[in-house]
C-alpha cells in the first residue's frame, strides 16, 4: 500500500485547523467550495464538483482539535477505499498538521498527480488558517479541471 503524506506548520491554533479540517464552512475555502461536512463519526461528507458528486468520504475518526480520519466510499474506483487523516499538534500558536492520504493499491501516475494537488491544497489550508481569506478561486481550479480532462480523454 503506498500512502502520501505532508507536513504543514500553520501559525494558527489546532482549533483553527481543525474547524478547516472538519466543518463545510472550512473545507469550502480551501479545498471544494460545494460541499456538505460534519464533526460526527459516521457521517458522509460529500463533496461536489459541477453540481455531481465527485467525492464521499466517511467520518471513521475523530479527537477534536487533535485528529482526523477518513474513508473514502466513492463509486468511481480512483479513490475508494484510501484513507485521509489530519493529525494536529500545536506548540506556542503553531499547528504542525500531519497529513496522509494512505491506502492506496499501488504508486500509478494518478497518485502523483494527488500528491501534487494535495500539496496545493494543503497551502491552501494554511492560508485561509491563517488569514481566514477564502483560497478557493473559480477561475483557477477550472484550468486545473480543464487540463485534467485534456491529458486524461
Amino acid at each position: 500500500m503506498e500512502t502520501i503524506a505532508h507536513q504543514v506548520w500553520i501559525g494558527a491554533g489546532k482549533q483553527v485547523v481543525y474547524k478547516a479540517v472538519t466543518t463545510a464552512e472550512g473545507l469550502s475555502k480551501w479545498w471544494i467550495k460545494d460541499c456538505t461536512a460534519s464533526p460526527t463519526v459516521g457521517f458522509v461528507n460529500i463533496f461536489r464538483m459541477n453540481g455531481e458528486v465527485h467525492d464521499k468520504m466517511r467520518v471513521i475518526d475523530l479527537k477534536p482539535d487533535q485528529y482526523v480520519e477518513w474513508e473514502c466510499i466513492n463509486d468511481n474506483g480512483l479513490w475508494t477505499g484510501t484513507h485521509l487523516s489530519f493529525e494536529m499538534s500545536e506548540k506556542q500558536g503553531i499547528c504542525k498538521l500531519n497529513f496522509k492520504h494512505s491506502k492506496w493499491p499501488q504508486m500509478t501516475e494518478f497518485f502523483t498527480v494527488c500528491n501534487f494537488h494535495w500539496a496545493r491544497h494543503l497551502l491552501m489550508l494554511k492560508a485561509y488558517c491563517e488569514m481566514g481569506d477564502n483560497q478557493l478561486f473559480a477561475n483557477e481550479e477550472n484550468k486545473w479541471g480543464k487540463m485534467y480532462q485534456i491529458l486524461n480523454s
